[in-house]
C-alpha cells in the first residue's frame, strides 16, 4: 500500500512538472504572438498616420496553384494622403480580395476615392469584385484602351464590374499627370500611348508606372515592368528604356520593385542607380530571388519584402524622412534582419 501510495505521489509530481512546463512552453509562444499582434495593431492604427501620406504595401500570405505550378500573391498597395484621401492601386489575386477588404476595414475606410490599375492581369486586379461590392469607389485610373483590351477573362470581369456599378474611370500614359489629393501630383512614365498594340511584347511591359510626388517626399510604382534583352520572351528591356528617356525624372524615395522581385525579370545596376531609392520594397509571398535583394541592399536601400517583414507601412510627413512599420519579424537566415523599435525604423 505504502508503495502504491508513493507512486501515486510520484506520479502528481511528474503531472504537475508537465504542466508546469507546458504552461511555460505555451505562455512564451503566446506572447511572441501577442507581439506580432502589437506589431500589426501599431501598422494599422489609423491615428498615428493622421496628416501623413501612408502607403500600405499588403500581402495577404497566400501562394497560390494554378495549371502551370505555384503562383504567389499578387501586388495591392493602399494609400491614405494627408487630406484623407484613399487610393488603392491593384488588389492581388481573386482569394486575396478579402485580406485587402479587412485591412481597409481595420483602418476604418468605407469609401475609395480611387481605385488605380497597373495592368490587367489577375494578380492585380483579381480581388475587384469583392472589394468593389464592399466598398463605394469614386474614380478609376487605368492604362490605355489597347492594354485594357489585352485582359484575360478576370480582366474582362474587371471591366464587366465597373460598367455594372457605373463606376467612372480615366485612361492614362506617358506625359500624363495628374493630381490625386492636396500636394499630391502624380506623373505618368509608361505605357507609351498605342505600346500595347503590340501583342508580341508581354502585357506585362504595358504596366503603368507612376511616381506619386507628395512634397519632398516621392514613390515609385511600377506594376510588373521587366528588363530582359529584346530576344528573351519578354520582347522589351523596359527599364532601361525608361532609364535613357527620362534619366534623373525617375529619381524616387521609395520604390516598390517589379514583378515580385521575380530574378527572371532582374533589375539592372544602372536602373536602381537612376531612381536612387531609400527604400524598395517587393510584394511577394516568398522571396523571389536572394540576388535581387541584395542588389537593392547594394544600391544603398533598406530592402523590404511582405514575404519576409508582413504587411509594410511606409509613411512621410513630405520632409524626405520616413517612418516604416513592419508586421514580422524576419526570421530567414539568409536575410539580415531589419533594427526595429518594437517593427518601426525611421529612414532619411
Amino acid at each position: 500500500m505504502k508503495k502504491m501510495k508513493f507512486i501515486r505521489i510520484l506520479s502528481c509530481i511528474l503531472l504537475i512538472a508537465i504542466f508546469a512546463m507546458t504552461g511555460c512552453s505555451a505562455s512564451k509562444t503566446n506572447n511572441k504572438d501577442a507581439d506580432v499582434n502589437e506589431y500589426e495593431e501599431a501598422v494599422f492604427d489609423r491615428e498615428a498616420i493622421e496628416g501623413k501620406m501612408a502607403v500600405y504595401y499588403l500581402s495577404s500570405g497566400l501562394t497560390l496553384s494554378n495549371w502551370n505550378g505555384q503562383v504567389a500573391g499578387g501586388d495591392a498597395i493602399l494609400m491614405i494622403f494627408p487630406d484623407g484621401t484613399t487610393t488603392l492601386l491593384d488588389c492581388g489575386h481573386q482569394a486575396e480580395g478579402a485580406h485587402v477588404l479587412n485591412r481597409m476595414k481595420q483602418l476604418g475606410i468605407e469609401k475609395l476615392d480611387y481605385f488605380i490599375v497597373s495592368h490587367p492581369h489577375t494578380d492585380h486586379i483579381g480581388g475587384f469584385d469583392i472589394i468593389a461590392r464592399h466598398i463605394e469607389i469614386e474614380h478609376i485610373y487605368m492604362p490605355p484602351t489597347e492594354v485594357m483590351e489585352r485582359a484575360d477573362v478576370v480582366g474582362l470581369d474587371f471591366i464587366n464590374t465597373i460598367e455594372a456599378l457605373s463606376i467612372p474611370y480615366t485612361h492614362v500614359a506617358a506625359g500624363d499627370t495628374f493630381k490625386i489629393a492636396e500636394d499630391v501630383t502624380v506623373n505618368v512614365y509608361n505605357p507609351e500611348k498605342g505600346f500595347g498594340e503590340n501583342t508580341k511584347i508581354n502585357l506585362n511591359e504595358s504596366s503603368l508606372l507612376l511616381k506619386f510626388i507628395y512634397k519632398d517626399s516621392s514613390f515609385l510604382f511600377t506594376g510588373d515592368i521587366a528588363n530582359n534583352d529584346v530576344s528573351d520572351k519578354f520582347n522589351h528591356a523596359t527599364e532601361d528604356w525608361l532609364v535613357k528617356k527620362y534619366g534623373d525624372e525617375l529619381k524616387a524615395d521609395v520604390l516598390k520593385i517589379a514583378h515580385h522581385g521575380n530574378g527572371d525579370t532582374m533589375s539592372s545596376m544602372e536602373y536602381r542607380a537612376a531612381i536612387s531609392p531609400k527604400i524598395t520594397v517587393t510584394i511577394s509571398t516568398f522571396p523571389r530571388d536572394l540576388g535581387e535583394h541584395n542588389k537593392n541592399i547594394t544600391a544603398g536601400a533598406v530592402a523590404l519584402n511582405t514575404a519576409l517583414d508582413g504587411d509594410i507601412l511606409v509613411c512621410t510627413d513630405g520632409d524626405g524622412t520616413y517612418t516604416v512599420g513592419v508586421c514580422h519579424e524576419r526570421t530567414a537566415a539568409e536575410y539580415e534582419s531589419l533594427d526595429t523599435d518594437k517593427g518601426f525604423m525611421i529612414i532619411d
